[in-house]
Parts: C-alpha cells; structure tokens; sequence
C-alpha cells in the first residue's frame, strides 16, 4: 500500500493496522485458550438446551428406527414359525416374476392371499382404495382390503 504525501494519513493508517493485528492476535488467543480449557476440563461449548434438543431428537429417531425393526423382526419370524411348522422349505416368494401366479388371483381376496401368491409388492399406495406396484409391471387394486380387479405385467 502506498502512502499519501500527507505524514498524518500515512501514521493514522498504519495505527488502524497495528490495531487491527492486535485485535485479530487477541481474537485467536482468546478461542485457543478457550477450546483448551473445554479439552482439559468442561467439554459443554454448547448450550445444554440446543445440546439436549439436538441428542433428544437424535434418540427418539434412533428409538423410531429400532422399534421399527424389532417389528420387522417379530413378523419375520412368526412367519418362518408358520413355514417351519408345515414342514416346508422357506422360500422368497417372487410369484410376481411369473404370469401363472399372476392367473390365480381371484376378485374378493384378502391382502394375506395375494402377497402368499405373489409376494410382497415393491410398492403401496391407499388406504381404503389401495393399489399394490410390481416391478415387472403388474398392479393389483383393493377396495376395503378385497381385490377388485389387477393388471398382469405386459
């Protein structure tokens, strides 16, 4: 930077730097000693309402997920207990990858009968009028929980 000819500008700007480096010198020695002192000591930087918000939200979504899977859990393996009980071999059913599946569906059937046929679908949309997505193309439509009408995949 290049100084004016005027020496009282000159000496004014090179106080506003001294003044600035100071204040930036003490700035960084303050958040030093500061993050020292929460390592050795008090670790609590941020304010215990923000820090047990935040952990309180985290556990209840952890808490969510887990209780989620535990059901998940539990139906797995009331259902394997009803495989193992007929004797028969546990398979993933992939009925919806064959048209002959497909043709044994019947209007007025439960859900129950349609996943046993054609497995689980890949998506669900509904409520009272439910539609249950294949990949392959094929859709089965509920009405109050019995089939209505579906579409083979092309």
């Amino acid at each position: 930077m290049r100084c004016l000819p005027i020496p009282i500008m000159c000496r004014k700007a090179e106080e506003y730097r001294m003044k600035n480096k100071l204040i930036r010198s003490l700035l960084v020695s303050t958040l030093i000693f500061s993050g020292c002192s929460a390592t050795g000591t008090n670790q609590d930087l941020q304010p215990k309402s923000i820090q047990t918000e935040l952990e309180a939200g985290e556990l209840a979504s952890f808490e969510n997920e887990i209780q989620e899977l535990k059901n998940r859990i539990l139906k797995l393996e009331s259902r394997l207990s009803l495989i193992k009980g007929t004797g028969e071999p546990v398979i993933v059913n992939d009925g919806w990858k064959r048209l002959k599946s497909w043709r044994e569906l019947k209007t007025g059937m439960d859900y129950e009968s349609v996943e046993r046929i054609l497995g689980p679908a890949h998506r669900i949309d509904g409520g009272i009028i439910a539609n249950w997505y294949y990949k392959n193309g094929g859709r089965v439509n509920f009405f109050e929980g019995s089939v209505q009408r579906w579409e083979e995949p092309n």
